[in-house]
């Protein structure tokens, strides 16, 4: 359902959904009932999504579709209809006669607000043509919400791959510093683009920062990290991202914890838009030991 699906993620833009139910007589141009029952197939009822291929992510694409309050498929986009707003109705700009009957119930709204016709009806049953028509106020195109809501849901966005010097498989020294930080191939941009009826917008998911726990009570945030190298002084520090234990993992390991924050943005049918930031979390155990000395006399 689009109302609730705005909600849930797509937030830059939209104004609230101020709908006015009319008691007016049936639109006479409603015809041709679209049936995603009968037709699931059918361009009306199908949102593609295509998925970039990616070493760590995956790749490749794949559907979805609308449905009503019941859970029955139902069009995303009627021809000459409009888009499914959620409550029964597909809206499309409202213009000429519409517009000035909306205008006239409800008055002139500022942009990016517009008013939007809804024809209301059942396309399942083929209960057209619609028994009323609806006036609604929206911020943005309901087809670019829905597709964007469809594009950032289908994100991939990996786990990190925690990379360690000394490696995670080894033990960790105490007092000998630790390099901490992500693999190349995670550190990238990932996107998804959701498609229907000639309209895309794509999401894109860019990694900002890592946040690590070292499971000894210490916490610290970085980028992607520097990887160590054969060419560097072992006994160094990172550059930017590590981490120096001070004592044994008495219990036997500790756990490093490492958490991606992602930066959420789509664009598509002329438009733009953030979504929350979204996270990725991964952890490796850790033995952490004191190294011993053996002093010998000649």
């Amino acid at each position: 359902m689009l109302t609730s699906m705005r909600w849930s993620g797509i937030t830059a833009g939209v104004a609230s959904l101020l709908a006015v139910a009319l008691a007016v007589p049936a639109r006479a141009d409603i015809t041709d009932p679209v049936n995603c029952i009968t037709n699931p197939t059918i361009p009306a009822c199908v949102i593609t999504v295509e998925q970039p291929n990616d070493s760590v992510g995956g790749g490749g694409g794949g559907s979805s579709g609308c449905r009503d309050r019941q859970g029955q498929t139902i069009p995303c986009n009627i021809p000459g209809k409009g888009w499914y707003g959620g409550d029964g109705c597909w809206y499309q700009r409202a213009e000429g006669v519409d517009l000035g009957a909306a205008e006239a119930l409800g008055g002139k709204v500022a942009p990016p607000d517009a008013w939007y016709v809804g024809s209301c009806g059942d396309p399942i049953t083929n209960f057209w043509p619609a028994s009323f028509v609806r006036y609604a106020v929206f911020g943005a195109d309901l087809g670019v919400e829905l597709l964007a809501q469809e594009a950032v849901r289908h994100l991939r966005l990996p786990a990190p791959q925690i990379r360690l010097s000394p490696d995670a498989g080894a033990p960790q020294v105490v007092y000998v510093p630790t390099w901490m930080w992500v693999d190349e191939a995670v550190w990238s941009p990932r996107s998804a683009t959701a498609s229907l009826s000639g309209l895309s917008v794509t999401a894109v998911g860019t990694p900002l920062t890592v946040a690590w726990s070292t499971g000894d009570g210490r916490s610290l945030q970085c980028g992607k990290g520097t990887p160590w190298t054969a060419s560097r002084d072992p006994a160094s520090a990172s550059p930017d991202c590590g981490h120096t234990y001070t004592t044994p993992s008495r219990a036997g390991t500790y756990t490093v914890t490492a958490t991606i924050t992602w930066r959420v943005t789509w664009s598509g049918g002329g438009v733009a838009g953030t979504e929350p930031d979204v996270t990725s979390t991964a952890s490796v155990p850790v033995q952490v030991v004191e190294a011993s000395a053996v002093n010998t006399t000649s």
